[in-house]
């Protein structure tokens, strides 16, 4: 009988700490518009992205990861080249994430008819609006794919910034620009 409880325990613990399988995929509205700087998930996971192309959840740049769990919260930072300026916005996630990739379906090859598991992709788009959108899907976009799944999770707008980048580069020009001024008033 301890041996049956020592048994369960341990495969309760071991299917409890898998790491989750899923893929981060990023795109945007407008093709090579946005540069994605920050996608940062639960104040702790940093996933690249970089600038991302057309089309809306499409996940057209994707990132592969194992991590421990689903995200409660998604932070993304991107600049708008059309605008020439920055944005940052915060996504909130279900609690019920895991659940909600459990129960997508698995997919359909369009071109040989046949099923296949479920990809799941956590997709995060820009639009031309600079709004950041989530959803959660069973497949990346694409021809391939028959049955695919999209399901919105959350939508925030962009609020603009100014990063402390850029205005330790404007400070320093600042001071640049009174020590020639004060050089050139001493002369």
């Amino acid at each position: 009988m301890r041996l049956i409880i020592l048994v369960l325990t341990t495969l309760s613990l071991v299917a409890c700490s898998e790491p989750v399988d899923y893929t981060f995929g990023f795109s945007a509205e407008e093709t090579d518009r946005f540069y994605l700087l920050t996608a940062e998930y639960d104040d702790y996971m940093n996933v690249p992205a970089g600038i991302i192309g057309c089309c809306l959840a499409s996940g057209s740049k994707s990132a592969s990861m194992f991590p421990e769990k689903y995200p409660k919260k998604g932070y993304f930072v991107w600049h708008d080249e059309a605008t020439e300026s920055y944005y940052r916005a915060t996504l909130k996630y279900p609690e019920n994430l895991k659940e909600i990739a459990d129960g997508l379906p698995d997919f359909v090859n369009f071109t040989d008819g046949e099923k296949y598991p479920k990809e799941v992709y956590l997709l995060t788009s820009i639009t031309s609006e600079n709004e950041a959108i989530s959803w959660i899907s069973n497949g990346m976009i694409g021809n391939k794919y028959n049955d695919r799944t999209l399901i919105e999770l959350d939508k925030a707008k962009g609020e603009p910034f100014v990063p402390e980048f850029i205005k330790e580069r404007r400070r320093k020009k600042a001071l640049q620009a009174r020590e020639k001024s004060d050089s050139e008033s001493t002369k």
